[in-house]
């Protein structure tokens, strides 16, 4: 349901400001986190753990997911590369199964098995981050996707810097 704004100029303005391309949080979709998405790997590598820039781009590359978001989940989820589950396991994605962390044999098994995972169901047409992250983190998704948002933010190499949720550049 659409609000009406409450000054009878404010439609005015929203109106010409939409049509000049400025974004309002409110008025925009968020970006689809299914579209690769052109990373710098050694960008990347400069700010993930050595010589792991080249497998989040390539894990995303394969399965055509923006390989920032999939870095931030992994930043996210395995306490910037330094938990218990990162360091012992090799799960580098938070991945659990039968309640417990899941165990990979390296580091790059964790990436790619995620990214293909975000393929299939129970993730398979959530396209979004929103939507991701009811499945990944159900007990609180809302605080999940802020905290990969601000991954997000940290890990984007400066010269590229834009709005995850809206695609806006700055």
């Amino acid at each position: 349901m659409f609000l009406e704004p409450a000054h009878p100029y404010m439609r005015i303005w929203i109106v010409c400001a939409l049509a000049l391309g400025l974004q309002f949080p409110g008025y925009t979709k968020e970006d689809s986190i299914r579209t690769f998405r052109a990373v710098d790997p050694i960008q990347l590598d400069k700010k993930v753990p050595h010589g792991f820039g080249q497998v989040f781009v390539d894990a995303a590359r394969k399965n055509n997911i923006d390989p920032l978001i999939l870095a931030a989940i992994s930043a996210h989820e395995s306490g910037a590369w330094k938990s218990k589950a990162a360091r012992v396991k090799h799960n580098w994605m938070g991945l659990m199964a039968r309640g417990k962390a899941k165990h990979f044999a390296t580091p790059n098994d964790s990436i790619y098995y995620a990214a293909d995972l975000l393929n299939r169901a129970p993730f398979k047409g959530r396209n979004t981050l929103s939507g991701i992250a009811s499945v990944y983190c159900a007990s609180n998704p809302a605080s999940w996707k802020k905290e990969v948002l601000r991954w997000c933010r940290q890990l984007e190499p400066h010269d590229t810097r834009r709005n995850i949720a809206t695609g806006a550049t700055y």
